[in-house]
């Protein structure tokens, strides 16, 4: 099932761009979905932080996505293990826009200073879905 909800969401998406919901119904299930941004940052070019300005950074890096958790916004977020990608960490925005979630991450202070970039696609999910 999940399987035929994956392959009609491309061609569901075109028609529903302009919108952040939709349902539609497999068999007897009806899913409502939502748009989110999808978020991956991934290891910067910036310069080699000394140990305290890499652990001030930390500190206020997870302030300001706690922040944003609080507010609703981020709705799930985590680091990778090391990785050969260079991939640091995934997050999930609920924002109406990808101008409004990129202006959230500008000022995430290790971006700020280059220590991560980021790219943003829009992800479409069942609301209400949650990890076990």
């Amino acid at each position: 099932m999940r399987t035929i909800l994956l392959l009609l969401l491309p061609v569901l998406s075109g028609a529903v761009q302009a919108q952040r919901t939709f349902d539609v119904t497999i068999a007897d299930s009806t899913y409502h979905m939502k748009q989110y941004w999808f978020v991956l940052y991934t290891r910067g070019d910036g310069p080699v932080l000394d140990s305290l300005t890499a652990a001030t950074l930390q500190r206020e890096h997870l302030a300001h996505q706690g922040d944003q958790a609080k507010r609703g916004l981020i709705v799930m977020a985590g680091p990778f293990d090391t990785n050969g990608e260079g991939w640091r960490g995934l997050l999930l925005y609920d924002c109406d826009t990808r101008e409004e979630v990129e202006g959230y991450l500008r000022q995430d202070p290790f971006v700020k200073v280059g220590r991560l970039k980021y790219s943003i696609a829009p992800w479409w999910g069942a609301i209400g879905t949650r990890l076990p």
